[in-house]
């Protein structure tokens, strides 16, 4: 069938589905807190319910994850 001159021609739209980039997921953040966790554990099952003692083993449980963790994504990131 013929097209009519005065009308506009039909475009198709081509929607494009942007899927956003995967996050980098930091093994420094992950190992921090499951230190930390650990260090909260040990503290608190040898010294007992002390405070001072348990805030000490989550800081230097989470201080070691991390220095574990960066090593790691710098590891990661070397062999990309």
């Amino acid at each position: 069938m013929p097209q009519s001159r005065n009308r506009h021609k039909h475009h198709h739209h081509v929607q494009v589905h942007h899927t956003p980039a995967k996050a980098k997921r930091s093994a420094a953040l992950i190992l921090a807190i499951l230190a930390a966790i650990l260090g909260l554990a040990v503290a608190f099952f040898t010294q007992g319910a002390d405070l001072v003692w348990i805030i000490f083993g989550a800081a230097s449980g989470a201080i070691i994850g991390y220095l574990v963790g960066h090593n790691m994504d710098k590891a990661i990131e070397k062999n990309n």
